[in-house]
């Protein structure tokens, strides 16, 4: 997964008009959000997604990756013992050629707005994860930890959908 977030070069098939959450936001209902990953110097934002609970997609995990990131915001309430993912309840996607913004809501009550020039939803499948996510309120922080995919996971790839992008020149 380090790969594909640091831009290096894959072949992936396009994900289908359906499966596309840029035209379809509803394919992010049920998903959760696991880790934020910010590279300064790349201005690139990755956000990891557990997706064993979103019905819609035929894979474990997926990569939200922001390139040309200007703005990047996690709001939450305090979760000063809890530790857990965030599922999505709603997203709000704009685009248009050279700008990409999202901003999710997710519970529980917290919102990530990312602004930036472009972006891909990149579909992946982790083999080493279970069949069903960890319980966040009973299992141990270690089961929870190594229960979802990070940016180490070794994962296959699904499929790939592209926000608008810029003409090349």
């Amino acid at each position: 997964m380090n790969d594909v977030l640091a831009g290096a070069p894959f072949q992936a098939p396009e994900l289908t008009e359906a499966e596309n959450p840029f035209r379809h936001t509803e394919v992010f209902d049920g998903a959760q959000v696991t880790r934020i990953l910010v590279d300064v110097l790349a201005g690139t934002v990755g956000v990891l997604l557990e997706l064993r609970q979103a019905e819609q997609l035929p894979a474990n995990t997926a990569l939200l990756r922001v390139t040309g990131v200007a703005q990047q915001n996690w709001i939450c309430t305090a979760m000063a013992d809890e530790f857990t993912a965030w599922s999505i309840t709603g997203v709000v996607v704009h685009q248009r050629p050279g700008e990409f913004q999202l901003v999710a809501q997710c519970l529980p009550a917290g919102a990530l707005r990312v602004v930036g020039a472009s972006a891909e939803f990149i579909l992946l499948d982790a083999a080493a994860l279970a069949a069903a996510p960890p319980d966040y309120r009973a299992d141990a922080r270690e089961l929870i930890r190594f229960g979802v995919a990070d940016e180490n996971t070794e994962c296959r790839l699904v499929g790939v959908a592209h926000s608008v992008q810029t003409e090349k020149v």
